[in-house]
C-alpha cells in the first residue's frame, strides 16, 4: 500500500513538474500544415561615423581629405598638401640652371606629386618636355627632363612609384 502511494505521488510530481516546465519555456504544438507569412521590415539607412567616403575614398569624419598634389588623402595638420606653385617654382630655377635663361619663359605643370617624387611638363611657345624631380636630402632635384627615351634603369633606381612612370618606363 505505502509502495502504490509512492508510486501516485511520483507521477503527481512528475506530471505537475512536467506542467511547470512546459510553462516556463512555452511549449506550443503547431499545425505543421499551415503557411508562413513573412513580412519585409524596411530598412533605415543611417549615416553612420566614419561611412562618409568623398569620391576619391577619403574619409571626412576622420579628418582626411584629398590632396591632388601629391594625388593621396591626408590630414593637412599631420602632412601639408604643398601648393603646386612652390614646386613649379624649384622645377624651373632649377631647368634655369641646366638651360641658362632662356628656361625662364618656360611654363611649369605639376601632374603627380608624392612626398619625394613629382611629375610634370615644361612648356613653352613652339613646344615642351616632361620631367620627373625626387627629393633627396629634403631638396628636388630634376632626375629626367626632355622629350627623348630616358634611362629607364637609372630614372628606376630612384625607386619612383609605379604609376608616376607611366609612358615613360613601364
Amino acid at each position: 500500500m505505502l509502495k502504490n502511494l509512492l508510486v501516485g505521488l511520483l507521477i503527481i510530481f512528475a506530471f505537475v513538474g512536467g506542467y511547470l516546465f512546459s510553462q516556463k519555456y512555452n511549449f506550443k504544438l503547431e499545425n505543421k500544415t499551415s503557411e508562413v507569412s513573412t513580412t519585409v521590415t524596411p530598412t533605415i539607412q543611417k549615416n553612420l561615423i566614419g561611412g562618409d567616403l568623398d569620391e576619391h575614398g577619403c574619409k571626412g569624419s576622420a579628418g582626411y581629405s584629398w590632396c591632388g598634389i601629391k594625388q593621396k588623402c591626408l590630414r593637412v595638420w599631420e602632412e601639408a598638401c604643398e601648393q603646386a606653385q612652390d614646386l613649379k617654382t624649384i622645377i624651373k630655377q632649377l631647368l634655369v640652371g641646366i638651360h641658362g635663361q632662356t628656361a625662364n619663359n618656360l611654363v611649369i605643370t605639376v601632374s603627380k606629386q608624392t612626398e619625394d617624387f613629382a611629375r610634370g611638363g615644361a612648356t613653352e611657345q613652339g613646344g615642351g618636355g616632361m620631367w620627373l624631380a625626387a627629393k633627396q636630402n629634403g631638396k628636388w632635384t630634376i632626375v629626367w627632363e626632355g622629350n627623348g627615351i630616358p634611362d629607364c634603369q637609372f630614372i628606376k633606381s630612384f625607386q619612383f612609384p609605379s604609376d608616376m612612370l607611366t609612358g615613360i618606363c613601364d
